[in-house]
């Protein structure tokens, strides 16, 4: 057993020279997880924000890292100290400044690779044998945090069953978040090779894993990519024949074909590879197959610029479409010794990493621009400039009204919609619903997926503050996500247990319910005020819920944040608090 024991350990990664060798790292990752081991039940938004933060400044101290070693410089933890301090502000802030989080973490994780040959003179195969073997490694640690995650949750369910013993608090407290926020990550880091690894076995003796790479690439993606391809391009035939473009179809299916090709030509890179006949067939005709697909997904794109507008989704799909085409186009026409796979995640991740700050303002523009330039022709604008509630003219220009409204009142646009309709001495904005009502749009339908369909409200009572007076204590304040389905505690004591499961609160003491109460059915019968963005005013927000020979129980309700689609509430995110008044004979 002690023999085993020791096999085991000699076989754990060297973790004191894994933090020799990132030290910085390491501290962001012990900070991440105190933060998450600390603040999981208190988690909010601006902790979230921290995290994501922690997250991607430790990603960018990486790249300082992998930086500075390859020019044999020191590790500049100035830098990276500097760079966290400036990533932690720009999430915290990225709201307020229209930063689009998932394009900066994508132009981070396309740049790690690269990063092994910064500012050196071109090495495609010492660039492959480093990006593959650290994204291998994180692989290996994202199957082994699941394996952990399972493993920790089966060893808990078994010691509460055999001998009632519950560890759940300190498995999600302390367990998870030190595996999964610090040990996987120094796990994967300690799988990433040296700067100058030799990589000479990818000419005559590579290792299992390159192989395993390579047969993925040679035997799967290759000829399954080819296949698509051929589809792809039968299909694009068809559209220029019927002359006819699907709507929301072309996106999904060219998108994941120009990406999952381009890393399958990347795959097979190493000569050990590409010699062989399929491999060669893939290489010198990939380019030539991406260019009829980034040209279909153009003009799929064009075509939903011109009647929706941009949004980020779509700014992301044009920059798909310009790293496709100039991709492909220079490693077809370039010189040989000019084709630099450095070329391929690098210029994405330029690209990106405009985008992170572009996407957001670029489209709320977008929408601005196509909200006034449809309000006349709507009928809605007066010729003295001045809005009016119809009668609508054009159903087509009211619905595009319609749909930019929507999208400015979404994406943190407020501000925006204000100074748009004020500019048409539009001054009474209330809510984004009384605007509908007011330039006669209510009953206007869309059919993009921002449809007037779906809406989110918030509620709150007209006094935030609450007072305890004539009861005996209080529980709470309490928050929770009520969903469609799941049965969820929101609290359990000695006396009571109050539970939510399909929008219904449940109290309980033992096995005896004592009260049901529907909240969504409530609040559809709450007379509201209109007060503020989208936000409504609780008449009512102490409720009566149980009754008893002892004791009644209330609910005050603090906030609530609502979702429908089709008038159906699809969540609540409630908070609200017990008030216990005990009854004298």
């Amino acid at each position: 057993m002690i023999n085993m024991l020791k096999t085991w350990f000699t076989r754990l990664p060297d973790l004191s020279a894994v933090i020799a060798r990132f030290p910085f790292i390491t501290i962001i990752m012990a900070a991440f997880t105190i933060l998450l081991m600390f603040q999981m039940h208190e988690a909010n938004e601006d902790i979230f924000k921290l995290l994501l933060g922690l997250i991607l400044s430790a990603y960018v101290s990486f790249c300082i890292v992998i930086a500075c070693t390859s020019k044999q410089l020191n590790q500049k933890i100035w830098l990276q100290l500097l760079a966290t301090i400036l990533v932690c502000a720009l999430v915290w802030f990225f709201e307020t400044l229209h930063i689009n989080l998932a394009m900066a973490f994508g132009a981070v994780l396309l740049l790690l690779g690269n990063m092994v040959l910064w500012r050196q003179s071109r090495n495609d195969l010492h660039l492959w044998d480093f990006t593959h073997k650290i994204w291998t490694g994180a692989v290996f640690a994202t199957l082994g945090s699941i394996i952990f995650t399972l493993g920790v949750f089966a060893i808990s369910f078994a010691l509460k069953s055999l001998f009632g013993l519950d560890i759940n608090d300190l498995v999600t407290d302390i367990i998870l978040p030190i595996g999964l926020g610090f040990l996987a990550p120094l796990y994967w880091l300690s799988t990433v090779p040296q700067t100058d690894e030799s990589y000479a076995e990818l000419y005559e003796n590579p290792s299992f894993v390159s192989k395993a790479v390579a047969f993925l690439g040679t035997w799967l993606l290759s000829p399954l990519t080819l296949i698509y391809a051929l589809i792809l391009l039968a299909y694009a035939v068809k559209i220029v024949i019927t002359g006819t473009l699907p709507k929301g179809e072309i996106a999904g299916l060219t998108t994941p074909f120009l990406i999952i090709g381009a890393l399958t030509w990347l795959v097979l890179e190493p000569p050990f590879i590409k010699d062989k006949f399929l491999a060669r067939l893939f290489r010198k005709s990939w380019f030539f197959l991406s260019i009829p697909a980034a040209l279909l997904l153009a003009v799929s794109v064009f075509v939903r610029v011109q009647e929706y507008g941009l949004t980020p989704e779509r700014f992301a799909l044009i920059l798909a479409v310009i790293w496709a085409l100039l991709t492909g186009l220079w490693f077809i026409c370039a010189p040989q010794a000019k084709r630099d796979i450095r070329f391929i995640p690098g210029f994405a991740a330029v690209l990106l990493l405009i985008g992170t700050f572009a996407a957001v303002n670029i489209s709320l523009q977008s929408q601005v621009q196509r909200l006034k330039a449809n309000l006349e022709p709507a009928g809605i604008l007066n010729s003295d400039g001045t809005l009016q509630a119809g009668p609508i003219l054009d159903i087509s220009a009211a619905r595009k009204v319609k749909g930019s409204l929507i999208y400015l009142n979404r994406h943190s646009g407020e501000n925006i919609l204000k100074r748009t309709l004020k500019s048409y001495d539009y001054e009474d904005y209330i809510s984004i619903d009384q605007v509908f009502r007011d330039l006669g749009l209510k009953d206007v339908k869309l059919t993009s997926r921002y449809n007037s369909n779906y809406t989110n409200d918030r509620f709150e009572p007209k006094e935030n503050r609450y007072s305890v007076e004539g009861y005996a204590y209080s529980i709470g304040p309490l928050t929770n996500y009520l969903w469609n389905n799941g049965k969820e505690t929101l609290y359990s004591g000695e006396t009571y247990t109050l539970t939510s499961e399909k929008m219904t609160l449940t109290l309980t003491n033992g096995n005896d319910i004592l009260a049901e109460f529907d909240i969504s059915e409530w609040l559809d019968a709450q007379p509201v005020i209109e007060g503020g963005n989208n936000s409504h005013v609780l008449e009512q927000s102490l409720i009566s819920l149980y009754y008893g020979d002892n004791e009644l129980v209330d609910l005050k309700v603090h906030s609530i944040d609502r979702s429908q689609n089709a008038g159906e509430t699809t969540s609540l995110n409630i908070q609200l608090s017990l008030l216990i008044k005990e009854l004298t004979p």
